[in-house]
This record gives C-alpha cells, structure tokens and sequence, in this order.
C-alpha cells in the first residue's frame, strides 16, 4: 500500500462542521468528493512557470560579392520579450562557400537582454574579381538557454552571388609538346593581349532550331558578358538568368580558320555540373552546302557535366540525317580534375584516318573501313567550334545541384601541319 502525503485547506459548511463536532456520522469520502470544487491546493496558487521562448532566425539572405555588399547581416529573433536572459550559440559552417575564401567564418553566443526580441549576426564575405559559381554556407543556431530552437530549423542559407569576368585559376595540369617531328605550326590563337581576335573567331547566336537539334536551354550570344579574355585564356561562360533561362556562347572560325588535316592540340579547363556539356569540335566547311550529318562532324572533346570524369571523343557521318552514323570511345580521369587543371585534348589528323588523344594518349580512331556503307567526309577542310551548352536530350536537364555560372578556359588552339 502506498500513502500520498498532502496538506490541503478544506472549505467545510457550518452544517457539516457542526455535526463533526457532535461526534455524527459523516461520509466524509462522499463529501469531499462532491466538494472537490472547494479544494485550494497551496501549489495550485503558485506562478506558473513563464514559457520558453523560441529562437529562431529571421530567413535566409542572398548578396552580389561586391564591395558595396560585402556583409551578409542575419537577424535572430525570439517569440516575445521575456523577463531573463536568453542566450543561443550561432556558428557558420561550409557549403559550396568555404571559409577563409569566400567568406570569414564567424561564432559566438547571443544574448537576449530582459525586454530584447532582435539580435543580428554579421558574416564578412571574401571580395576579389574572379569569377566563380554562386556560392552558399549556412548559419547554424545551438545550445539555446531558457528557450529552444525549433526541431528541423536550426539553420539558414547565406548566399554569395558572383558576377566578376576574372578567371582566378592556376596553370597546373598537362602541357602539349612545343613542336612535332615532320610537321611545323601552321596557325595558332593564345589568346594574348585583352580581347578576342575577329580575324579567327565568330558567333553562333540564338536558341537555334528545336534547340540546336536537341532541346537545350542557352540562347548564344556575342556578349562580352558569355565569352572574353581574361590573363592570356579565352573565357566562354554559361550563367542563369532567369527560371530555365540562360545565356553562354558558341564561337566558331567557319570562313575564317578552316584546315585540311594535320595535329590540332586545344588545352583547356573544362566545366562539370548537371546539365552541363562543354566541347571543343568541328565541322566540315561545306557545312552550308551538303548539310548534317554530310559534311562530317569531329568532336574533339565532349564532357557530360554529371560525369566529370570522363571526356569523349566521336565522329559523325552519313549521306544524309536518315543514314546519320556515328562511332567514338570516352577516356576517363580520377580524380576528376577536368575542372581543376588544364588538359590537352588533340586529334592526330591524315588522310583517311583520325586518332584521338587526351594528354598524348591515344584512345580512339576512325578510317575509312568504318563507314558502314556511307560517304567518308573528313578528307575535306574543316572549322573550329567551341561552345558550353546547358541542357538538352544529351546530357540532361540542370537540377538544384548545378551551381553557375560555369566556365570554360581555353590556353590555346594550334594546328601543326
């Protein structure tokens, strides 16, 4: 059996205490069950308890790196005033965004002062003028005192948006050979001095027809904005510009530059990303007279930016689009660095023949014994492409995971003959 133990103030009429005190029978369990209403507990008359406060921040922020914005200021906010302190630890943590590039990293502890609702964090963003992707870290509440933090939203999102030209990259990577026994160099752009040279290079503009054929999302421009030079590389940059709206550039030397065989060596920084596909190609010069497939097609270098590590090399064919034949090999990297160093990607070019190769190592070739029936094209002269398309049935569509704008650097072009 186990006995409770309290002490209550009982309200008793006068009729039931006097019988009590004449030593009457009284259902005492009855009466005080039926008057229960008249029981004044002293703990039911103690304060209740003030509420915690919920501490919350006030909504993720967003900013252009410039220096005119180069703080990103986050409001923490409780509920309602309380009469205590309420104090919370904040900190910055990682993202796309990291810490002593792109922003100062930042921690401590508010405190809510009697009476205070509104507290701000300032983070310092790292201002330079290289371009970048847009980048994000997040800011992270924890450790609340005499209030909490909601259940799933500890966390808000600071954004850093970049809209500079420079390319802050290194020159690490590959490097192609100088000269090549037998051969001697017929033409070259290095992309020096401060701005692209008209004499080797023109636009593709526009959507396209069905999206250049395969339902992409870029409108090409001429833009300075989409392809410049920048510390002796050709810059060609993919940015968003609006919900699935984006701008890049497709530059080609059809009319220009245009060759017939020989060793063509591009080094390049190549992009990666969903729905991301950069590449360095050509295309027969009687393009506007036999059409596609007829006039050929050879692809250099392509990269579906969701599989960053790997680059293809193809050739295209065929008498007409209905008899459209095409062969090629893919040759991988890890890790996947095609972003991050330069490579050089090249075709080895004769009669009747084509041999791919990335860094000197040959992984692909197509002659004439490979036609299937059809008309071989790549005896003819041929112009350079190179564009960063976003979107498309290859290779895909951007998700939430592509962050731009993305970039492709190009060191040089050269053709030995």
């Amino acid at each position: 059996m186990v006995y409770l133990s309290f002490r209550c103030k009982l309200s008793i009429p006068k009729v039931i205490e006097q019988k009590m005190k004449r030593g009457m029978n009284v259902n005492f369990l009855f009466y005080l069950g039926l008057c229960s209403t008249l029981v004044a507990c002293d703990a039911c008359n103690e304060p209740e308890p003030e509420a915690l406060a919920e501490i919350r921040w006030a909504n993720d922020i967003t900013v252009f790196e410039t220096a005119a914005t180069s703080t990103l200021s986050f409001q923490v906010r409780i509920s309602e005033a309380k009469s205590e302190n309420v104090a919370v630890d904040f900190e910055t943590l990682d993202g796309t965004a990291v810490a002593g590039e792109d922003y100062t990293a930042t921690s401590g502890t508010l405190v809510f002062a009697p009476g205070e609702i509104t507290k701000t964090v300032e983070v310092q963003i790292v201002v330079d003028d290289y371009l970048e992707p847009d980048e994000q870290f997040t800011m992270l509440l924890s450790n609340p005192v005499n209030g909490y933090v909601k259940v799933g939203e500890p966390s808000v999102i600071g954004g850093i948006r970049n809209d500079d030209n420079m390319v802050n990259i290194s020159d690490e990577g590959y490097q192609a050979a100088d000269s090549y026994e037998g051969m001697t160099l017929t033409w070259s752009d290095e992309f020096a001095g401060n701005a692209i040279n008209y004499d080797n290079w023109g636009y593709d503009l526009g959507t396209g027809n069905g999206g250049w054929g395969n339902n992409e999302l870029q409108n090409y421009t001429n833009s300075p904005n989409n392809s410049y030079v920048s510390d002796g590389r050709l810059i060609i940059k993919a940015e968003k510009v609006g919900e699935n709206a984006y701008t890049s550039a497709r530059m080609k030397s059809l009319g220009l530059q245009e060759f017939q065989y020989g060793r063509v060596d591009i080094r390049a920084l190549i992009p990666k990303g969903q729905g991301i596909w950069p590449a360095l190609w050509m295309l027969g010069a009687n393009y506007s007279q036999v059409g596609w497939p007829a006039c050929g097609e050879i692809d250099i270098m392509e990269l579906l930016g969701h599989q960053a590590g790997s680059i293809h090399g193809t050739a295209h064919w065929g008498n007409d689009y209905s008899q459209w034949q095409h062969q090629g090999d893919n040759i991988s990297i890890y890790p996947d660095t095609y972003n991050d160093e330069f490579n050089v990607f090249s075709i080895d070019w004769s009669p009747n023949e084509i041999s791919y190769l990335m860094n000197d190592e040959l992984f692909f070739t197509i002659n004439t014994s490979m036609m299937n029936g059809q008309n071989y094209p790549f005896n003819n002269p041929f112009f350079f492409i190179m564009n960063v398309a976003v979107g498309g049935n290859w290779p895909g569509y951007p998700d939430e995971s592509t962050s731009f704008p993305v970039f492709m650097a190009v060191d040089y072009v050269r053709v030995y003959q």
